[in-house]
């Protein structure tokens, strides 16, 4: 959960959506356990507030992965 609020709320590798900090990022993860990152996504993409960018989801398996191994 660490590393997807750290990711979500922007990291060397991805900057953050904007709308989402830190605080944001450890809400949404903390009432909405997410296994998968299809499952932040549909979460995020509910919130008609937030625009992710169109290259959002390929940067952020990347910087998933860069800190994952």
């Amino acid at each position: 959960m660490l590393l997807v609020t750290s990711i979500l709320s922007g990291c060397d590798y991805l900057d953050s959506i904007k709308g989402i900090g830190f605080k944001k990022a450890t809400k949404l993860v903390h009432d909405h356990p997410v296994d998968s990152f299809d499952e932040c996504m549909k979460i995020l993409r509910a919130d008609k507030k937030i625009t992710i960018p169109p290259e959002y989801e390929q940067l952020y398996l990347q910087a998933f992965l860069t800190f994952k191994f």
